[in-house]
């Protein structure tokens, strides 16, 4: 499965009317790690009239996401942040757009043009890198039967080869996980059952 994200944080800041808007993104891995950032944001910048943000997770079938307005009128801060991530197709990464009111009322479109632009000005300060995630499948053979896993796996498009010499050798790869079933069977076969592939 390959995915797109950000390479490292980034960083962005215009002003629209008096009203300054800090862009913060940021490659993210878990819920709880999202949350530490919030937090220490939120902190860091306590003096800020909003905190919107929008965080998008997971690969597939278990993408997930979340966008807040942090008080701003409802669909004014979050989803147009959310609507950055979505144009760039990424994932595994965290928007939060800071907003120090300026006095003058934006309204509505003004509000979502502001933290789109916040949003997508962010992202175009961040390096986007492409991701290639499979399934990580273990072998253990003798030395006479390294050759045999060689010949197989060489067949297959291998996003990561690993491999220990000790008294047995120790192989691991990682490989798209439609290859996955097929691979194993083939070892197996070739080894006349004697290697068995395991997925961790």
């Amino acid at each position: 499965m390959i995915y797109k994200t950000i390479k490292s944080t980034s960083q962005s800041k215009i002003t629209i009317k008096g009203s300054k808007f800090l862009g913060f993104a940021y490659p993210v891995e878990s819920s709880e790690e999202i949350e530490s950032i919030l937090h220490d944001t939120r902190k860091k910048y306590y003096d800020a009239t909003h905190h919107c943000y929008a965080w998008q997770l997971g690969n597939g079938n278990d993408m997930k996401f979340r966008y807040n307005d942090d008080g701003e009128p409802s669909g004014t801060a979050g989803k147009p942040i959310y609507g950055a991530i979505q144009r760039l197709d990424l994932t595994h990464v965290l928007i939060i757009s800071i907003r120090y009111y300026g006095g003058t009322k934006l309204g509505t479109g003004g509000l979502i043009r502001a933290y789109g632009q916040s949003a997508s000005d962010t992202l175009d300060a961040a390096k986007i890198k492409t991701v290639e995630i499979g399934d990580k499948i273990n072998f253990t053979c003798s030395y006479e039967q390294h050759p045999i896993i060689l010949r197989v796996v060489n067949q297959y498009h291998l996003i990561n080869l690993e491999q220990n010499f000790a008294e047995d050798i120790n192989i691991n790869i990682e490989i798209d996980e439609n290859d996955t079933n097929k691979i194993i069977d083939e070892i197996k076969n070739a080894s006349n059952g004697k290697i068995i592939g395991k997925i961790h």
